[in-house]
């Protein structure tokens, strides 16, 4: 006896693979949704590796700060390339403006705007905490000693290029390095970081990182201070960039889930069944075996009206008088068109009595005789 147990059983059996994947889309949902704290260096962002708290700093000392999507105006003193998405049309305004008398700072060692050419620190990017120290020429940076930059690239002097080089680091090979290089362009300049990694939530507050924003950015009250994002749509990143590495380990967890649960429906245990199909009768069988039934029964009457009906459904087709038509009106069109006495048709087509296997044979052969007669267009045959 079943259990009643068994179909409630078996229903959680059935269910169970749609109700893991609704678990899974609602892990994803909440490992990958928004946080709220921002990209890598956003303005606006309160995570550790945002730039909120850089821009909260200038402003307190009375600097008017504006995340600008454009190219800075008469009135910007300085402005600022954290990470560079700009276009290359962007890139070019930014040439007048310094010499104007503007002061760019790009941040970003791999940008097209930086003055001097990146170099790495040993093999590839460093993954220690380098803290360039030492006295820099610029004005107002006198009092910035020591800098707390993170793992970060190191700037080399331009050839043959007037620079001044601050907060230096020899590589293992003897190479002379800088976290900070100036270049005068015209009555502005041009500073480059060796990254900006400095001014991030996270590190803003180590060592002389603040002092080094506010110096070189808001040296007095009432700057105004630019710092340059990219407009919507202007980035050189891909869509699959633009992802955050959580969202991207949720969606390759989400795929193997799939691949997994579609593996473990798809499997069949042992070998396929080979199936036997239904019977295949050819059509000569199916007539030989409705005639060897009616011959059976004796039922010579409707084996002569199936005969009749053929016939007259021919010959109405071939009249143009449709399969349906009367056989009345099937005799005299006959008549009409092929000369055939319209008496023979109707003693042919008439539902008469059939006596005999003899009888039944002869209807046959006449219904022959007068289909070939009007399919052929030859006289009518005299009986």
């Amino acid at each position: 006896m079943t259990s009643p147990a068994t179909p409630v059983r078996s229903r959680l059996r059935r269910w169970a693979p749609w109700l893991w994947v609704a678990a899974v889309l609602v892990a994803v949902g909440v490992v990958a949704g928004p946080s709220g704290q921002g990209s890598v260096l956003d303005p606006n962002g309160t995570g550790p590796t945002g730039a909120k708290a850089l821009v909260l700093l200038l402003r307190q000392y009375g600097a008017q700060v504006t995340i600008d999507r454009g190219v800075p105006g008469p009135g910007v003193d300085a402005a600022v390339v954290l990470t560079d998405q700009l276009d290359q049309a962007r890139r070019a305004a930014l040439g007048p403006w310094v010499h104007a008398g503007g002061l760019l700072v790009v941040a970003d060692p791999t940008s097209q705007l930086q003055v001097g050419a990146a170099t790495q620190v040993g093999n590839g990017i460093t993954v220690h905490d380098l803290t360039p120290s030492g006295e820099c020429a610029l004005p107002g940076l006198a009092q910035v000693q020591q800098l707390s930059v993170g793992p970060s690239l190191l700037l080399r002097v331009p050839p043959g290029e007037a620079a001044t080089a601050c907060y230096g680091y020899d590589t293992s090979g003897g190479e002379h390095t800088f976290f900070l290089l100036a270049v005068r362009n015209g009555s502005g300049a041009v500073v480059g970081l060796g990254g900006a990694g400095l001014w991030t939530n996270a590190r803003l507050d180590q060592l002389d990182n603040a002092a080094l924003a506010v110096d070189l950015l808001a040296p007095a009250d009432g700057g105004h201070v630019d710092i340059l994002v990219s407009a919507p749509g202007s980035g050189h990143q891909g869509v699959f960039d633009l992802l955050s590495p959580r969202l991207k380990w949720a969606l390759l967890e989400l795929v193997v889930a799939f691949a997994v649960l579609v593996a473990w429906r798809a499997r069949r245990f042992g070998r396929p069944i080979t199936e036997t199909g239904p019977v295949q009768l050819a059509g000569s069988e199916i007539v030989s075996a409705t005639g060897e039934l009616m011959a059976r029964s004796g039922n010579r009457d409707a084996a002569a009206r199936q005969l009749r009906d053929a016939a007259t459904a021919r010959l109405g087709t071939a009249l143009g008088l449709g399969p349906r038509a009367r056989t009345d009106i099937v005799a005299e069109a006959l008549a009409a068109r092929s000369g055939i006495p319209a008496a023979r048709t109707r003693a042919l087509l008439d539902p008469t009595p059939v006596t005999g296997d003899a009888d039944l044979v002869r209807l046959a052969g006449a219904l022959a005789e007068l289909d070939r007669e009007v399919t052929r267009g030859r006289p009518p045959a005299r009986v």
